[in-house]
């Protein structure tokens, strides 16, 4: 490390706060504008180097690029300079710490404080992606937990920089630890890469652990492939299926089966967290220190009275198709404000990103429709598929043969329990057993069980397994 200076440019330099692979951070002064800075000065053997010249030139550009993007969640760059031919950049100071610091002081995160971080963290990747800046670093060291106000990403100021062009004596720039597999192999790399890093950062909030310690980079990437070790979600019952599900999605080896945007899995987060966490919790997208608010009247009725409970399963597993095991709590909502069933695809459908799923998703509604209605009302079900007041008739949906029977002997259990550890692994038992008491039927207990499995191919294998088609 350097001889900490007195001063860079016209800020005078108060204490070196952090040192990397990229350069030093010091925490400075401004006295034109009379506020602390965060001052970043490249390492000088990156400025003598023999290709020094043609990636300062894009480093100075990406710093002028940097300083116009603007985000609540994103630290701001304020000014960019060079003194003895070694450039820095002067940017917001932050008064609090890094996530990696937060986490080695105190531990593992509860549920809502570390979805609500990293939920801020995609808001800030998904700005970033939509003006073709992808990060490339996400870690918990670059997260900065203020000690008020919004949670923010650091380091964007040199995002754009190619790393192959960037290594000092052969190290690959960044944390490999951190890094998707791509990156890692030196593969073409696009935002599914940050989405991944953020994936990885969500694990180590949420257990205290990183995912992966391995040493070199080719068991690391081995390691990726295998899927192994997994994350230990066993040992965290407080984490939610829903969300452990979401997570080892955003960590397939393949990008194409991982989220296809930031703010999908940003969506997908807040739902599964929703469905676990009260909703008088108070939990705030924009939040870090999250308070309790005062409990609110009971209401009068379930928001999805009226609504059967064979109409709202129907539409949860055509929505699953499209978004994944978060669909039971997005149907549950938007049921509770829509009259019709046309009205509640038409809800529904702005949770998927593709038009053409959009398309096919917004179809099955008239199909769902037929089968409500059968030529009327009969069953005592409107043709949006409302139970009619007093009406106790009806059969709903077909069910398949004897699954729909309340069979629960020991043997089929194990059978269920055994195809869905295929999928999922050992917390399958748990899943089972917590889930035994919710159903009315196998079927039942089958299909809400498919919901924890993320991916859909796999999720219809297992239900065929059971004789669900």
């Amino acid at each position: 490390m350097s001889e900490i200076p007195s001063t860079v440019g016209r800020y005078q330099v108060k204490r070196l706060i952090a040192s990397g692979a990229m350069g030093e951070v010091f925490e400075a002064y401004d006295p034109i504008i009379d506020r602390p800075v965060a001052l970043k000065r490249l390492h000088r053997e990156l400025t003598e180097r023999t290709d020094a010249v043609g990636w300062l030139e894009r480093f100075r550009h990406e710093a002028r690029a940097a300083g116009r993007r603007i985000h609540p969640n994103i630290v701001t760059i304020l000014d960019f300079g060079e003194e003895d031919g070694a450039p820095f950049l002067a940017m917001e100071y932050v008064d609090g710490e890094t996530v990696d610091t937060a986490v080695k002081r105190m531990g593992a995160f509860d549920q809502p404080r570390a979805v609500s971080i990293i939920c801020q963290v995609l808001s800030a990747l998904e700005f970033a992606h939509a003006n073709g800046v992808i990060h490339r670093d996400i870690k918990p060291s670059n997260i900065l937990i203020p000690q008020s106000g919004a949670i923010k990403v650091a380091d964007f100021g040199i995002a754009h920089l190619e790393t192959s062009e960037l290594t000092i004596d052969g190290d690959i720039l960044g944390t490999p630890s951190y890094m998707a597999p791509e990156q890692l192999s030196g593969g073409l790399v696009d935002h599914r890469a940050d989405l991944y890093a953020a994936g990885l950062v969500l694990t180590e909030m949420l257990t205290g652990e990183k995912r992966f310690r391995n040493r070199s980079l080719s068991d690391l990437v081995r390691t990726m492939r295998s899927g192994a070790p997994p994350a230990p979600w066993s040992s965290y019952p407080n984490i939610s299926p829903s969300l452990t599900a979401i997570i080892d999605r955003s960590l397939a080896f393949d990008p194409d089966h991982r989220y296809a945007s930031a703010a999908e899995f940003s969506r997908a987060i807040e739902a599964a967290n929703a469905a676990s966490v009260p909703t008088d919790s108070g939990i705030r997208r924009d939040a870090t220190i999250i308070a309790p608010r005062p409990a609110p009247a009971p209401p009068p009725a379930s928001p999805t009275a009226g609504w059967s409970a064979e109409t709202l399963d129907a539409v949860e597993r055509d929505l699953t198709l499209f978004i994944g095991p978060v669909a039971r709590v997005a149907v549950r909502r938007a049921a509770a404000g829509c009259t019709d069933i046309a009205l509640l695809y038409e809800e529904l459908a702005k949770l998927i990103d593709r038009p053409e799923h959009r398309a096919a998703f917004i179809a099955k509604a008239r199909d769902r429709e037929r089968g409500l209605t059968g030529g009327g009302t009969a069953g005592g079900r409107t043709a949006g598929g409302r139970t009619t007041a007093g009406a106790t008739g009806g059969t709903g949906l077909s069910r398949q043969g004897t699954l729909a029977s309340t069979d629960f002997s020991p043997d089929v259990l194990s059978r269920i329990e055994g195809s869905l550890a295929v999928h999922i692994g050992p917390i399958a038992r748990v899943l089972v057993r917590k889930h035994l008491s919710r159903s009315s039927s196998v079927i039942d207990l089958c299909r809400e069980l498919s919901l924890f499995i993320p991916d859909e191919e796999a999720r219809s294998k297992f239900l065929r397994t059971q004789g669900i088609e």
